[in-house]
């Protein structure tokens, strides 16, 4: 192919890489372990649903059955939000309405790849503001950037990929204040957290733009169902490049019924959290190995040496952690999904044994 028929923006564009998966227990990628069709009553009432499921017919272009069950579990309106395949998607359909070549984006580093990535294929620069020591946010240094620069949109990823920092909703409120143009808060994580999130904030604030999913605390990441919320009129412009039949139906049939029992769901995520505690309490004993505190169903980690070994080590065990190599931003740092007691003390093991 010849690489003058590419768009400039992506002659040079590194795609986000997923490498191929041959561990049985895989805890790199942040999903949750629970099977959400374990529940006898949610597989009873798909199972029924599915009387009347026709894959012939098209799926409602704005998912109105879904919104209006999303809207009642975040307490909005269905206007206020717009459905699609997973946050990725919704990422890439917010940057695609709004960011114009020769824009700019605001993040906080580290953080989640694809809002740059995003940014670098419709030709639009990122600017950077670097973490405190220890992986918290630099507060001061968001605001006074948000306030010199002006970005065309400033990204908060609240909790944060991959340090698990959570920031305040009052600060969020403080950077909405001072940004001109677009604030857009990626809520994934925000039920592991469970703290204030800024939906609320959506009537106040029209530059607000909120991002939740599916895919963590609900167990749906093979189903792809995020949903950005924000003010109708940003609904309505996100909908004018959305692809017509963008969420396939049976997410459409699957995702409400998985909702209506979130409490028993939730009652996992839980678990799911107080696992992380105790997998964080026993890592910090560890001699050579540094530990952040997690909002989030995973945990970074830092070891001070034998980087590639533990990981080695770890995958002879049939487990696949995420790991950071050559990142200055991240250096020998591991991203570690909270499972199972059994997965995660045979991690234990591992770590104890490569940094006795």
């Amino acid at each position: 192919m010849k690489t003058e028929w590419l768009r400039n923006t992506i002659k040079d564009f590194e795609p986000y890489f997923v490498a191929p998966i041959a561990e049985k227990h895989v805890i790199n990628a942040n999903e949750n372990y629970f099977n959400v069709l374990s529940i006898p009553a949610v597989k009873q009432e798909l199972i029924k649903a599915l009387d009347t499921f026709k894959p012939q017919i098209y799926p409602k272009p704005m998912a109105d059955g879904l919104r209006e069950t999303l809207a009642d579990y975040i307490g909005a309106r269905p206007e206020n939000i717009i459905c699609g395949n997973g946050g990725d998607e919704m990422i890439s359909y917010l940057l695609g309405t709004f960011m114009n070549p020769g824009d700019t984006l605001l993040v906080h580093s580290p953080t989640f790849d694809m809002y740059e990535l995003g940014a670098e294929t419709l030709g639009a620069s990122t600017i950077k503001v670097r973490d405190l020591a220890g992986y918290r946010r630099d507060k001061e240094g968001l605001l006074d950037a948000v306030k010199k620069y002006q970005p065309k949109m400033t990204v908060i990823c609240n909790p944060n990929n991959p340090t698990g920092d959570l920031l305040p909703a009052s600060f969020i409120e403080e950077v909405l204040k001072a940004a001109d143009n677009l604030v857009f808060v990626d809520e994934a994580y925000m039920e592991f957290a469970q703290k204030e999130s800024v939906v609320s904030l959506i009537t106040k604030y029209p530059n607000l733009v909120v991002l939740r999913t599916l895919s963590k605390a609900f167990g749906l990441a093979g189903m792809r169902c995020g949903y950005l919320v924000a003010d109708e009129e940003i609904i309505n412009a996100i909908g004018k490049i959305k692809a017509p039949y963008n969420l396939n139906s049976f997410t459409q049939l699957f995702a409400p019924i998985v909702l209506k029992h979130r409490d028993e769901i939730l009652k996992v995520r839980d678990d799911i959290v107080k696992e992380r505690n105790r997998l964080f309490d026993e890592l910090v004993k560890i001699p050579g190995l540094t530990v952040y505190p997690s909002c989030t169903n995973f945990l970074l980690v830092q070891v001070e040496n034998k980087h590639e070994e533990i990981f080695k080590a770890l995958k002879a065990k049939d487990i696949l952690v995420k790991i950071y190599r050559n990142s200055a931003e991240l250096p020998e740092a591991y991203r570690i999904s909270v499972t199972t007691k059994d997965v995660d003390d045979t991690l234990l093991e591992v770590f104890r044994k490569e940094l006795s």
